[in-house]
């Protein structure tokens, strides 16, 4: 499931500017897909954490009623775990745009 995420992270748009990974983890974690949308600036950041809770949820409700909490659990430590791969995947790939020698300077 963690190549999984880590390649979907990899398909998404980079981020307009750097952002920090710990950060992103504490908000995806606190505040769900809401809060990292809010902080990545993006709409899906919104959906893709939103929709991976809601698997998790249904998931965890089919097993057994008693395990409902801890779906909610998994949930926010799945989107915190995003949101730290999200910012650290798009800082590296800004990175790589400013430090592209293919990118002839002008003076």
């Amino acid at each position: 499931m963690g190549d999984m995420l880590i390649k979907a992270v990899g398909a998404l748009p980079t981020l307009r500017k750097p952002k920090k990974p710990g950060v992103a983890a504490a908000i995806g974690f606190l505040f769900g897909g809401i809060g990292l949308g809010l902080y990545f600036r993006s709409f899906i950041d919104f959906l893709f954490p939103l929709a991976a809770v809601f698997a998790v949820l249904i998931t965890s409700s089919a097993i057994e009623s008693k395990l409902g909490s801890v779906g909610w659990l998994a949930g926010a430590v799945l989107v915190g775990v995003y949101g730290f791969f999200r910012a650290q995947d798009s800082n590296k790939r800004l990175a790589m745009q400013v430090t592209d020698p293919a990118v002839p300077m002008t003076a």
